[in-house]
């Protein structure tokens, strides 16, 4: 006998519970397996005594009029509209985020000024091809010296890979329509230009990101969420999903199956096997964890950014975000605490180095940099995100579209995710597709 639920969904971070919210409210019953003690995925907020903290540096942009009504409605007036604008901190200067004219004027030697003005002339007088990596995509962009100062380097380390190798999605949409020009406009004209991208403004809950998904989990029910429950295999034959089965043998027999777990992950718990050929694609893909190493600090700020970068070589983490900066709840009066994203493997540090390490390197980049002082710090805690980014190279789109042709064949199987479906995804495409995905199944 088939179960009673129409939608089992493998998985309860964003992609899960947006799925599970939309199908609700198309009156479908649905069941989430999540195989952690909590939801959220790589979206939560942790709550530590007085603070909190996101396990990533998560803000709302206003990017999908639909999107952003229903978190508005999720959140009430939970939901601030916050002003923090980001830095990149290179060789002991401090740079707007994205970079702006006045701090390449301010900060670089005339010879180097000349250079980018020189290369971002030739850029606009030559034809320009669509950019295969992300390389090409900065160059076009920004020219040679202002990508290789800022882009290059920050890039190469937070992927651990060559930036000739990764993929332009990479950027998010970034550095859409994003160039110098832009910049010249914005300054000349500051009241009468805007783009997008040159903003400092955000959505964010007062009590962490993670409540946007809280509140989902809420609307979904949470006799519908199964915590704790990994499923590991997915049985299926005749091109339809049978049943799935967890870790402790519990078989589910399913309707119909949305997975949003990491697809290595996916093709290793089907049953039978995906072919020979399948499996080879898969062994190929790369994720990449991230280790967030949250440093409690007695003083009442750290900065006044949203999140400051770092792109130096020598400096062995990649991004440090403030949580006071977005709600003042996440910390209490005269306290604050930063969250240091440290990328584990290539190009950064190793696997398996131990987290005592990974902060005693933290810390001497800090202080040597005189950004903290130690007598500040009442404690620290390490947290690892494992799958934080697909690695998305270039070329890869021809291993997916071979794997997602395998997928393609079940009849009641759909995939969603940023891990699932190798992109470069923000929580309103997360959330954009979840309601397209329920749509197609309802109709």
């Amino acid at each position: 006998m088939k179960s009673k639920i129409d939608i089992d969904i493998i998985g309860g971070g964003p992609s899960g519970l947006g799925v599970a919210y939309y199908a609700k409210k198309h009156g479908l019953r649905v069941k989430i397996h999540e195989r952690s003690n909590s939801i959220g995925g790589n979206c939560k907020t942790i709550v530590d005594g007085e603070f909190s903290y996101d396990t990533g540096a998560h803000r709302f942009h206003d990017k999908n009029e639909r999107v952003t009504s229903e978190v508005k409605s999720l959140l009430g007036k939970e939901l601030l509209l916050v002003t923090s604008p980001s830095k990149i901190s290179y060789q002991s200067k401090m740079f707007d985020f994205p970079i702006q004219i006045s701090n390449i004027f301010k900060n670089m030697a005339p010879n180097v000024i000349l250079k980018v003005i020189y290369e971002n002339i030739i850029n606009r007088l030559k034809f320009r091809n669509k950019p295969k990596t992300f390389r090409e995509l900065a160059y076009q962009n920004y020219g040679k010296t202002l990508s290789d100062t800022f882009l290059i380097s920050y890039t190469e380390k937070l992927w651990g890979e060559s930036a000739d190798r990764l993929d332009p999605t990479i950027a998010g949409g970034r550095l859409k329509n994003l160039n110098l020009k832009s910049l010249f406009l914005s300054y000349f004209y500051r009241n009468n230009y805007k783009t997008k991208h040159l903003e400092g403004d955000f959505y964010y809950p007062k009590s962490g990101f993670g409540e946007i998904f809280n509140k989902m989990g809420k609307r979904i029910g949470y006799d519908n969420i199964i915590i704790n429950s990994s499923i590991v295999r997915i049985n299926h034959n005749n091109n339809n999903i049978r049943s799935i089965e967890n870790n402790e043998g519990e078989k589910t027999d399913v309707n119909n199956l949305v997975c949003t777990i990491p697809l290595d992950q996916l093709v290793r718990s089907m049953r039978p096997l995906p072919p020979d050929d399948i499996l080879k694609e898969v062994d190929s893909l790369q994720y990449r964890s991230i280790m967030i190493c949250v440093i409690y600090l007695k003083r009442n700020s750290f900065s006044l950014n949203a999140s400051i970068y770092f792109p130096d070589s020598d400096c062995p983490f990649t991004r440090i975000y403030e949580p006071k900066n977005r709600s003042n709840q996440m910390a209490p009066e005269n306290k604050t605490c930063i969250v240091v994203e440290v990328p584990i493997g290539k190009n950064n540090i190793k696997a398996g180095t131990s987290e005592n390490v990974v902060y005693t390197k933290i810390l001497n980049y800090l202080t040597s940099h005189n950004m903290l002082d130690q007598g500040d710090i009442l404690k620290y805690n390490m947290v690892e995100l494992k799958y934080a980014y697909p690695i998305i190279i270039k070329d890869i789109n021809n291993k997916i579209i071979k794997i997602n042709t395998y997928f393609n064949q079940f009849k009641n199987l759909r995939l969603i995710g940023r891990s699932t479906t190798f992109e470069y995804l923000h929580t309103h495409h997360i959330l954009e597709r979840s309601e397209k995905l329920v749509k197609q199944m309802v109709s």
